[in-house]
């Protein structure tokens, strides 16, 4: 039994037929047929019944087929395994972010490291800057990017590079909506006190931060819908529902020209966006190259 002999054998199979497995491998149709009566003879059971309607696949040849399906796989495991000792062996970052860093920078930031480090393989997850924190904190994960307000002290923290932001300054809240909502305010940016009466659509995790800067502004703010998703708050933006207030480089992830943004000041509100790791943890030089490539420049990254 060779291993020639159990791919034909899979392949009419496969196919139920000798012609159509002729054609899958690439060979005339009798060197098959010789393949598959020599099988059939040193194991001395029939694989397959002739008919007048063709190839029928016995008991032992449903049998064989699910060994040498075992048999195959096994042997490109092997060859794998063989193949990853004379090369340079993987070395995986898990890495934890907010949505609006995977779909905007995540894309290019993977395909410019891994174009000088083919060997580390990034294991990317979306989650919420709460979510990604915990899961810091559990070393599920290396590193996490997450949005501000989060307590800095307990991690190793960089600022996010995000050439977006050029022109822009610091990332922070921004308000969006129908051009209807600012008819008559013809300024790029809106102090806060300015939307004392409009409804606001705002993402769960920002309620309590954003209230506490509107009742130092001396009112309430008017929250009409809340969520988890900066996605849905754009969506209910561009129907007329409110006004949508989140994070300027959250708001980039919808360029649709029917939304007027604009900056809210007076005061401003900052949201920035991290790269966090555990202080207890000591990265590896691979995930100290891949920080270096992502976050602003302040010299050598601290470990400990």
């Amino acid at each position: 039994m060779t291993l020639k002999q159990l791919e034909y054998f899979l392949a009419i199979a496969e196919t139920g037929s000798i012609t159509q497995a002729a054609e899958r491998l690439h060979v005339s149709q009798p060197p098959l047929s010789l393949q598959l009566k020599a099988l059939e003879d040193e194991l001395g059971v029939p694989l397959f019944e002739r008919t007048k309607r063709g190839l029928v696949i016995t008991q032992s040849g449903r049998l064989l087929v699910r060994r040498t399906q075992e048999i195959l796989e096994m042997l490109n495991l092997t060859v794998n395994e063989v193949r990853s000792k004379t090369t340079s062996p993987k070395v995986a970052i898990r890495v934890g972010t907010v949505n609006s860093v995977s779909s905007r920078l995540f894309p290019d930031w993977i395909y410019a490291y891994q174009c000088q480090y083919p060997h580390v393989d990034i294991q990317v997850s979306e989650e919420s800057t709460t979510d990604i924190l915990v899961a810091l904190d559990d070393h599920k994960i290396d590193i996490g990017i997450v949005r501000e307000p989060f307590n800095k002290d307990r991690y190793n923290c960089r600022l996010i590079q995000d050439d977006a932001l050029e022109g822009h300054g610091q990332d922070g809240f921004v308000a969006l909506a129908d051009p209807a909502f600012y008819a008559g305010f013809e300024q790029n940016a809106i102090p806060l006190s300015e939307l004392r009466d409009f409804p606001l659509l705002l993402h769960r995790r920002y309620i309590s931060m954003f209230t506490e800067y509107c009742k130092a502004c001396g009112f309430i703010p008017n929250i009409i819908c809340k969520n988890n998703d900066a996605l849905s708050l754009l969506s209910w933006a561009k129907a007329g529902i409110g006004i949508a207030v989140l994070p300027f480089s959250a708001s980039l992830l919808s360029m649709d020209s029917r939304l007027v943004r604009k900056e809210i000041i007076d005061p401003p509100i900052p949201s920035r966006v991290f790269a966090a790791w555990n202080r207890d943890v000591k990265l590896s030089e691979e995930a100290v190259r891949f920080l270096e490539l992502i976050t602003v420049p302040t010299g050598t990254v601290k470990q400990k």
